[in-house]
């Protein structure tokens, strides 16, 4: 695993081996990325990476200039490999790391981000609730962008309404791509 633009391009990332951990494919992410550089200015947002893992992707978005990530992961295994990430790629002061399950941090965080990133796991029981708590919550103002990865046997369901949706496959991953159009309070 690399990362793919910017700053760091080519740096190699440490991942966490084991079944089961999937880590975003150099592939995958390339794709996203470069259907998000049409539409998002990297330069000084803020980044939330929900099921971080390794860190690839708010890493990759650090790389191509957003001001910060913030790391979220239930496992401190994968939050201490992501911090090594970022140690070693020198941007260790731009992350923040949070130990947390993601839909107890979506209901309590009162921070917002301008691009949001979900890999989660894909036989997380609770993986189709995702985007819906995603929009219910404060972290993704309208007019911003959440990136979800599931598997194609998922049946992840988006709610049009809330958001502007994109949908890609790669293989047995579906990526969406979801710009959101209306705020849960209005």
């Amino acid at each position: 695993m690399r990362i793919i633009a910017g700053e760091y391009r080519g740096r190699m990332l440490a991942a966490l081996g084991g079944l089961a951990v999937r880590p975003t494919t150099d592939r995958v992410r390339q794709s996203v990325f470069d259907i998000l550089s049409t539409r998002v200015d990297f330069d000084g947002i803020k980044v939330l990476d929900l099921f971080s893992g390794s860190g690839s992707l708010g890493l990759e978005a650090i790389s191509r200039g957003a001001a910060s990530a913030t790391l979220v992961d239930s496992s401190r295994k994968s939050l201490h490999i992501a911090e090594k990430n970022a140690r070693i790629l020198g941007c260790l002061q731009k992350c923040t790391l949070h130990e947390a399950d993601v839909f107890w941090y979506l209901k309590n965080s009162k921070n917002t981000f301008d691009l949001v990133f979900a890999d989660p796991p894909f036989k997380l029981e609770r993986i189709v609730e995702l985007p819906e708590r995603l929009y219910e919550s404060r972290v993704l103002g309208v007019g911003k962008y959440f990136v979800m990865e599931h598997s194609k046997e998922s049946n992840v369901e988006t709610i049009d309404t809330h958001f502007e949706i994109t949908k890609k496959a790669f293989g047995q991953t579906t990526v969406l791509i979801l710009e959101k159009t209306s705020s849960a309070t209005s």
